[in-house]
């Protein structure tokens, strides 16, 4: 890779790039890749998807001692309560991600 002065590169001005158009769209592939990673190996482990299904931890969750036992101590050996926190998270990053992209991509077709 080579790397020439700031003298000899192409102003992306010049080119009808804005610098900040650059950065912002390099900030938003950055964060869906990382969404994206993130979230897949939530739902590549069994045993998550397993209590997410069975809405553990939220009030839909009943079912009976010996099932939310077992599924207790299912979800203590994976750290579901903290790993669902951090997927809601990582969720509501993606969508507003993807809102500002579009109100950005508006906003530049208005132009």
């Amino acid at each position: 890779m080579t790397f020439l002065p700031e003298a000899l590169s192409p102003d992306p001005r010049e080119q009808g790039i804005h610098p900040a158009d650059t950065q912002a769209a390099q900030n938003y592939a950055e964060i869906r890749q990382e969404c994206r990673d993130k979230l897949n190996a939530f739902n590549t482990s069994q045993a998550y998807v397993f209590l997410r299904n069975r809405g553990y931890g939220t009030e839909v969750y009943t079912y009976n001692f010996f099932q939310r036992w077992l599924d207790g101590l299912l979800a203590r050996r994976i750290n579901y309560l903290a790993n669902r926190e951090n997927e809601l998270l990582l969720l509501a990053m993606q969508a507003r991600n993807e809102e500002l992209h579009a109100k950005a991509r508006q906003m530049g077709s208005a132009s």
